[in-house]
């Protein structure tokens, strides 16, 4: 039986592939330039939302994926840590990134939608 058999909404293939070419020019352009300068910052923190983003989308392909991408949103608040950059328990109100469950929303158009 194949487990991701009917399992996608209408434009999940489209928004997907849109989002591997995104990340493929993300990964040349930080490989041109490195991170630096004034927008770093929110850049990497940009990078960082969009994998935890993915990840919360990801978590409902399989019932086990869930805890399968537990260790990358406990990586990612690593990161957040090492970088000195926000972590989700810091954020409030609706730019709070919610904890990985299958009910979630997208956090980064709530935060998009707040400014």
């Amino acid at each position: 039986m194949d487990v991701l058999a009917g399992r996608t909404g209408a434009g999940t293939g489209e928004w997907a592939g849109v989002l591997a070419e995104a990340a493929c020019h993300l990964h040349d352009a930080v490989g041109a330039t490195a991170w630096g300068g004034e927008a770093a910052e929110d850049a990497i923190e940009d990078a960082i939302e969009a994998v935890e983003t993915t990840a919360l989308a990801l978590g409902s392909a399989h019932p086990d994926a869930e805890a399968v991408l537990a260790p990358l949103h406990a990586a990612l608040g690593e990161l957040r840590r090492r970088l000195g950059l926000r972590t989700p328990e810091l954020l409030s109100g609706t730019e709070a990134l919610p904890a990985p469950r299958r009910s979630v929303g997208n956090p980064r158009r709530s935060r998009l939608g707040a400014r």
